[in-house]
């Protein structure tokens, strides 16, 4: 199976991490996986260039619990 790396931030622009997941569209509303285990809302997705640096599919900033 294969995976899709994204980096998370938090609301505040902190740096949460680079995470993958199986699955290659995210949006906004949806739910994933942080990687503490807890889930966290998506909010926004940057997948422009500048988003898309370091290998990533796209940043992804999360509202945490």
């Amino acid at each position: 199976m294969e995976e899709f790396r994204y980096r998370l931030i938090d609301t505040a622009g902190g740096v949460i991490g680079i995470t993958s997941f199986d699955r290659a569209g995210i949006a906004e509303g949806d739910t994933v996986t942080l990687p503490d285990g807890t889930e966290g809302t998506v909010v926004e997705v940057y997948d422009d260039d500048i988003g898309q640096e370091g290998g990533v599919v796209a940043t992804l900033v999360v509202e945490e619990p």
